[in-house]
């Protein structure tokens, strides 16, 4: 398998005709499988074919064993244990084998499990099984945890089939983040240091896992359920860590209302569960109908399984299909159906990557990068030393020199600099004696050696030069690196304010949803609604006396326009409100005096100037009257329910 842009794999299998279909005759015609050519051919009624060719075709002779051989998976398995993720799921109608196929279990009246350890073994223990022994064989500085989640998905609810306290509803909750994409919250994962362990744990979650019997399966599933394995593998040298996933998912089958002669709850289950394989496939025809650079809109979330099978199909991970099919007539549209998916999944296309931790990836970066830089710094070594030695050669022994230069790796540049120097120096006339080379050398334009000059100190320079600019490239790239790590760094705390602001965005549509639900319900307590009724009828009257308040203020404080002799005599004089008696004491009283009034306009009417006076003491407070009716009405209104 490739590590980028690996196809899904995807093979068929026939299951052979039960003991029931065989005493009833059942048609057995549409079918042609050709093992050879990896090929289903089905005849349609008006004996149309359809042919149909996949990565490898399993008939009705086929065993748990072979398949498994057949499959390849202990390739699979390695390169979950290297740090890949990888997935196998069985897709087909239901009652076509796609529980045997991966449990291999038969099951008793009450839908139990019947648990045998025999060659009728599904894949899945038998990956678990092969999964072990492969860890067993890594170096002894390497140490590997396995983590197992069992999960089952019922109508559109997720249930933990490990923990008993989880497999009633609401079930749990589904949530996302950047670095794992869907997950399922408080999902129970058990530490596994064996097969046994968890083998021991799958047996115990098939006995949750909710089956029944219809007229097309005896023991068909009613629930989509997802057994997760997360290795960890810890180097004790490097202290690197590598992650990876396998997951094995056993899908329920597509069901029709004339096959299974469902109703009631078992009708709302089929519906549910063609609901979700309605979305998968979906999600199988948009990407095989993606181009290459192509964006669609992929319908994940329309589904919670498409949801935790995201990285699966059209992910970051290996997968592997297994489409099962019956062989019998009355299954000839499903069969069609499921044969038409899987050929489309054939196009589809992930791009597995290793699940390294990031501060190994960086190490392991720098380490290549100090690598190359070491191999190009020798390099240029060996070429200054080399030329540093021609300087003082005669003109033979400087070309010849010059050929060992032409054969080292050279940059396309220097290499053509190179080659005309030796030309020039071939093509001059030999000479005795050192001298009269030198002075053929002086023959030659400054312009033709301007770029490449055999002086010790121009060499020395040249040197210079280059370890100069060598060290201004180690400055750039370490400040270059500074500027990657802060921005990772602000990376960081944004994806945290996001997830913090996503989880309070979730809070709060949950209070929403609970004040929703408390508006609706109507309250049934007697008791309640008398007391309700009667606060709502002293509102009322406070109210109204309230009103009755401001519309006497309103008419003791309109000044008459017509009788100015009667309005001055009442000005004259001092109105007290609020007491009866002068030693009685109220809260305030508002006083009108014939000192507190002031001119109003050029005719003399005067306006009188209320003023707030407590009883108890002799200033004045400026206060309106109508601001005291305001302040009582606020005073009454306060503490009132409604």
């Amino acid at each position: 398998m490739e590590t980028k842009g690996t196809r899904i794999g995807v093979v068929v299998r026939v299951r052979p005709l039960l003991s029931k279909e065989l005493k009833a005759n059942s048609l057995n015609n549409r079918i042609d499988i050709n093992l050879a050519e990896k090929s289903i051919t089905i005849l349609s009624d008006q004996k149309q074919q359809k042919r149909f060719e996949f990565d490898e075709v399993f008939d009705e002779k086929t065993t748990q064993e072979h398949l498994y051989q057949k499959l390849k998976l202990d390739n699979l398995i390695k390169k979950v244990i290297e740090g890949y993720n990888a997935t196998i799921f069985a897709y087909g109608p239901t009652g076509s084998g796609k529980t045997y196929t991966m449990e291999g279990y038969e099951h008793d009246k009450s839908m139990k499990p019947i648990i045998r350890d025999d060659g009728r073994l599904g894949l899945i223990p038998r990956i678990v099984k092969n999964l072990f022994d492969e860890i067993k064989k890594a170096p002894s500085h390497i140490e590997y945890t396995v983590y197992c989640t069992y999960v089952q998905i019922y109508k559109e609810n997720i249930y933990d089939l490990l923990n008993p306290a989880q497999i009633k509803p609401p079930g749990l909750r589904l949530r996302w983040n950047q670095q794992e994409e869907f997950y399922v919250e408080n999902l129970f994962m058990h530490p596994c240091y064996s097969a046994n362990e968890v083998i021991s744990h799958y047996n115990s979650g098939l006995k949750n896992r909710i089956i029944s019997s219809h007229n097309a399966n005896t023991s068909s599933s009613r629930s989509h359920s997802l057994l997760s394995l997360n290795i960890e593998a810890m180097d004790s040298e490097t202290g690197s860590i590598l992650t990876s996933k396998l997951q094995l998912v056993d899908l329920a089958g597509s069901e029709k209302v004339s096959q299974t002669g469902n109703e009631g709850a078992a009708l709302k289950e089929s519906i549910e569960i063609n609901k979700a394989l309605f979305t998968l496939r979906q999600v199988i025809s948009t990407l095989a109908s993606m181009r290459d650079g192509e964006a669609s809109f992929v319908p994940y979330r329309d589904s919670k399984l498409t949801s935790l099978l995201k990285q699966s199909i059209g992910g970051n991970s290996y997968c592997l299909m297994i489409a099962c099919i019956a062989p019998l007539d009355s299954f000839f549209e499903d069969n069609l159906s499921t044969l038409t998916y899987a050929t489309k999944a054939l196009c589809i296309s992930n791009e597995p990557i290793r699940n390294i931790d990031p501060k190994t990836r960086v190490i392991k970066e720098l380490r290549k990068e100090v690598k190359r830089l070491n191999s190009e710094l020798l390099l240029a070594n060996q070429q200054i030393s080399m030329l540093t030695e021609i300087v003082n050669l005669d003109p033979k022994e400087q070309a010849n020199k010059l050929k060992e230069v032409e054969k080292l790796p050279l940059k396309a540049e220097n290499l053509v600099r190179i080659k005309m120097l030796r030309s020039n120096i071939e093509s001059m006339p030999l000479s005795p004696t050192k001298l009269q080379s030198q002075t053929t050398y002086s023959k030659f334009s400054d312009a033709e050696f301007s770029d490449f000059t055999l002086t010790p100190e121009i060499l020395s320079e040249k040197l210079y030069d280059s370890v100069k600019m060598i060290r201004e490239l180690m400055n750039a790239n370490k400040k270059l690196k500074d500027m990657v790590g802060d921005l990772n760094q602000q990376k960081r705390a944004l994806e945290a304010e996001n997830i913090q602001l996503q989880n309070e965005n979730q809070d709060l549509q949950e209070k929403l949803e609970m004040f929703d639900s408390l508006v609706k319900k109507k309250p049934q307590d007697s008791k309640m609604n008398s007391e309700i009724w009667m606060l709502q009828k002293e509102r009322e009257e406070l109210i109204k006396r309230i009103e009755f308040l401001e519309k006497e203020t309103r008419t003791q404080t309109t000044l008459p326009t017509n009788n100015k002799s009667e309005w001055g005599w009442k000005s004259k004089r001092t109105v007290l409100r609020g007491r009866k008696h002068p030693d009685t004491a109220k809260p305030f009283s508002l006083v009108v005096s014939d000192r507190n009034y002031e001119p109003r306009n050029s005719v003399g009417r005067v306006t009188p100037k209320s003023v707030y006076r407590p009883l108890s003491q002799d200033f004045q407070v400026d206060m309106s009257k109508q601001d005291a009716i305001n302040t009582l009405s606020q005073i009454l209104m306060k503490g009132m329910p409604y």
